[in-house]
């Protein structure tokens, strides 16, 4: 496979108050679920970028074929893990490897099927591919999970803070795939219990 596969799972949940990763669906927790999906999906290898409450997000992975990447600098935002990946697969062990596909873990609308969906559109890594869902006031939004070549990895191992990858996946030339069920970020309270009622979830 040339497609490796970045899950973002090292922010502090401060709005939610617990740490998302470790909520669970039908007892899974989110972390694993989405790297089981991005190994589902045939990515090789599969970063998860860890900082916050880093010795329980690496334990609910921990019997996963994947590699935790800490993060040092998490609390500045996921601009940081993105860089921190990009890092890591600069390393000689990964000189094979053409594009990452982003992810997180608290988008639990997405499949693998629909991370697939992305690596077949970019011709195994070799163009750039965002999801293309309605955003809250009904317009359209391009944003992650996406597939980004290895020639935007200079731009990624730049960014800092909270800014992501939205500028390239923004760009004219970004190919997109239809998230099916839209976008649905678990960022407080309101959004778990909106969430479960919606997703018919157990606790």
């Amino acid at each position: 496979m040339t497609v490796a596969g970045v899950l973002l799972a090292a922010g502090g949940s401060r709005r939610l108050g617990s740490p998302k990763q470790l909520l669970k669906v039908n007892g899974v927790t989110l972390v694993e679920r989405a790297a089981r999906h991005l190994l589902e999906a045939g990515c090789a290898p599969v970063l998860v970028i860890i900082g916050a409450d880093a010795a329980y997000v690496r334990d609910a992975v921990s019997m996963m074929a994947v590699q935790c990447v800490e993060n040092a600098d998490w609390e500045r935002g996921m601009g940081t893990s993105i860089a921190r990946a990009v890092s890591e697969l600069n390393d000689v062990r990964f000189t094979g490897i053409r594009a990452a596909l982003i992810a997180t873990c608290d988008m639990p609308t997405v499949s693998a099927d629909h991370l697939r969906s992305l690596i077949a559109t970019s011709d195994q890594g070799a163009e750039r591919v965002a999801s293309a869902y309605a955003g809250p006031d009904g317009g359209a939004v391009v944003g992650i999970p996406a597939v980004l070549p290895r020639a935007d990895w200079p731009t990624l191992a730049e960014l800092d803070g909270d800014q992501g990858a939205r500028g390239l996946l923004r760009d004219s030339r970004t190919l997109t795939v239809s998230l099916r069920h839209g976008k649905f970020d678990l960022d407080t309270p309101d959004d778990v219990a909106a969430w479960r009622a919606t997703d018919g979830a157990s606790p």
